[in-house]
């Protein structure tokens, strides 16, 4: 095969991707649909982004929980950089190396059980659907599917049906809340069924999941879709004894289980949740954000005794893109070399330790939530009551980022039927590559920006 010949010289290219006027980006806004921030980075390097202005700024959300193994990782730059120069589109159906390692060495890490894989080029929200899609297959003539309150599974107009509210968020009506219904989420710090405390939880809250499914529901149930650990709801777990429960009683009735992990796969110390969770597996489980290395990826395993799809059933255009393919097997392969899974678990007791002590001293610390790299501190006004402090938690982020060159994380504003705002959980997630001197900057700013904050109240 004969090279196309370049057309244009590298400077010309270059300043393409790397230059931008004053005037480009304050008119750009008026030329796009979607809305984005001022800031530009340009430049990321480990668990360092840099913007337009060269400020630097220690990112504790990973760009979207997405950049796990640290901003134009070396490795996946390589990679990616090899298969471009090689093959960069193929249509659906056709296989590549790339595609065909990937699905191996994934299929190698799965819970037991949970092995057949489905990959599209779009993301999380298409891995939900794909999974919803299995279901049905599988079991023919069940249309009706359960999630949880504060869930989140995607912007498709299918998956913002299965998620909850988000306040001032959509001016318009999702479809398919015919087939949708929504269960309370075991929230422990704001119990739903008003318990105080662990030991006199007698999981009422499942009890009522079972009672609106058993006697609430009209047609025949396909499934249950949650977070295992709900990430924009507020980063909160399930109880382990709530999903071993739960589990059961699903596998009893025949109910598909479905966990969307599209912000768990690695963040939480673990490659699946199902480590987590003893062992506890669903039947289907969804992945994105950091499963494709940084490009665009959307995953769906099920279990292997499973029918699956035919070709009109489930593909994209770009779903075959050897590009994410190349990426995703150098990240799979980086976070075993590099023992990342470990540093995760150290990293992420290691911060929330010094939280804990932390929260001796502030009363505006109510609760400090989720395992590893996946760390949530909920903000209140008052303990007894835990009025949400929205505006604490707005104010700590923002003086962090413009002050100290630190970004977190915000939970999304959930609304309440009484129309309470809750928006008040900090998020900690930084790249998994962190070191202890990382974590102690973190909390040294974290700290920082709470002290400045409680001072605007």
């Amino acid at each position: 095969m004969e090279n196309q010949k370049r057309l244009f010289k590298d400077e010309e290219i270059l300043e393409w991707i790397t230059t931008l006027t004053e005037e480009d980006l304050r008119t750009v806004h008026k030329k796009s649909l979607v809305p984005f921030y001022d800031q530009v980075f340009v430049e990321g390097k480990g668990v360092y982004l840099k913007d337009h202005s060269g400020k630097e700024f220690l990112d504790c959300t990973s760009q979207a929980w997405t950049s796990n193994i640290g901003f134009a990782n070396p490795d996946v730059a390589y990679g990616v950089s090899e298969q471009v120069k090689r093959l960069t589109h193929v249509r659906y159906g056709f296989p590549t190396i790339p595609r065909i390692n990937f699905i191996h060495k994934l299929a190698s890490i799965t819970p037991k059980g949970l092995t057949k894989i489905a990959v599209n080029a779009m993301g999380g929200g298409a891995a939900i659907e794909a999974a919803l899609k299995l279901t049905m297959i599988n079991k023919p003539g069940a249309e009706t599917f359960y999630s949880y309150t504060r869930g989140y599974h995607g912007s498709s107009l299918a998956t913002m049906t299965l998620a909850t509210r988000f306040a001032g968020v959509t001016r318009f009506r999702p479809w398919g809340f015919d087939r949708v219904s929504k269960i309370p989420f075991p929230y422990c710090y704001r119990c739903p069924v008003g318990q105080e405390n662990e030991k006199s939880c007698k999981l009422e809250c499942l009890e009522i999941v079972k009672h609106l499914i058993e006697y609430g529901s009209v047609d025949k149930v396909a499934g249950i879709l949650m977070e295992p650990i709900q990430g924009p709801g507020g980063h909160i777990p399930a109880p382990k004894r709530y999903m071993k429960e739960l589990r059961k009683w699903t596998q009893a009735n025949e109910i598909f289980l479905i966990w969307d992990e599209s912000q768990l796969f690695t963040r939480i110390g673990y490659w699946f949740s199902s480590e987590f969770y003893d062992g506890i597996k669903p039947d289907i489980t969804c992945l994105t954000k950091a499963v494709g290395g940084g490009l665009p990826m959307g995953v769906t395993i099920a279990r292997e005794d499973l029918s699956g799809f035919n070709s009109a059933e489930e593909h994209s255009t770009f779903g075959a893109n050897p590009l994410m393919f190349a990426s995703g097997l150098v990240f799979l392969n980086y976070i075993g070399r590099a023992n990342l899974l470990e540093n995760t678990r150290e990293q992420g007791a290691y911060i929330t330790k010094k939280l804990y002590s932390l929260q001796k001293e502030s009363e505006y610390i109510g609760d400090i939530r989720c395992p590893g790299l996946m760390i949530g501190i909920e903000l209140v006004l008052d303990r007894e009551t835990k009025e949400p402090a929205n505006a604490l938690a707005t104010d700590l982020i923002e003086i962090a980022k413009d002050e100290y060159g630190v970004i977190f994380g915000l939970s999304a504003p959930i609304s309440s039927d009484s129309g309470s705002l809750y928006r008040n959980v900090v998020k900690i997630k930084p790249p998994l590559t962190i070191t202890q001197e990382d974590s102690d900057h973190i909390m040294d700013i974290f700290e920082k920006a709470l002290e400045e904050a409680i001072d605007y109240l």
